[in-house]
């Protein structure tokens, strides 16, 4: 599948078994340093956050390939179901949440260098990295922003600082 021009929708929350399930696919085809006591721990707290954030999907034969989530300009979460790994949808959605909802964040685990080595191919920067992640376990994350959108700030606050200079009195 090269650059798909997929059809994303919304997910409902009557889905979000189907999306934690495809969660823990992912997770377990992609996440071999995690334990499966952290994996329980995780999808308590995914299943708990999902009604807080905006979800989408692309299907292929009636079935969910990959979802995202996004809050306030960051990705959340995104997954693909192990099967349609390299296939175009990651990519699709991250590309949506970009253009359609402004998303310039994202947090990975360091562990998980496909995850990583795909962020920074699509744009995105190492700007901050941490020992543990959002729930204290012992897996480095590391936050990425996307680059294009932190130069178009700088952009931005060279006009405004050049504009603001021009009208003090």
């Amino acid at each position: 599948m090269n650059e798909p021009s997929l059809a994303i929708r919304s997910i409902l929350k009557s889905e979000h078994a189907s999306v934690l399930q495809l969660w823990e696919e992912s997770v377990r085809a992609s996440h071999d340093f995690i334990t499966e006591k952290d994996i329980d721990h995780y999808r308590k707290l995914i299943s708990d956050s999902l009604v807080n954030l905006d979800l989408f999907g692309v299907e292929e034969a009636d079935q969910l390939q990959a979802f995202i989530a996004l809050s306030n300009h960051k990705i959340q979460l995104l997954f693909v179901r192990p099967d349609a790994f390299r296939r175009g949808f990651g990519k699709c959605l991250i590309q949506f949440a970009v253009k359609e909802h402004g998303a310039w964040l994202v947090d990975v685990n360091a562990q998980n260098e496909r995850a990583l080595s795909f962020y920074l191919s699509l744009g995105f920067e190492v700007y901050q990295k941490f020992p543990h992640d959002s729930a204290g376990k012992p897996y480095p994350v590391w936050s990425l922003r996307l680059s294009r959108h932190l130069a178009g700030r700088k952009k931005w606050m060279g006009w405004r600082n050049m504009f603001s200079s021009l009208f003090k009195t």
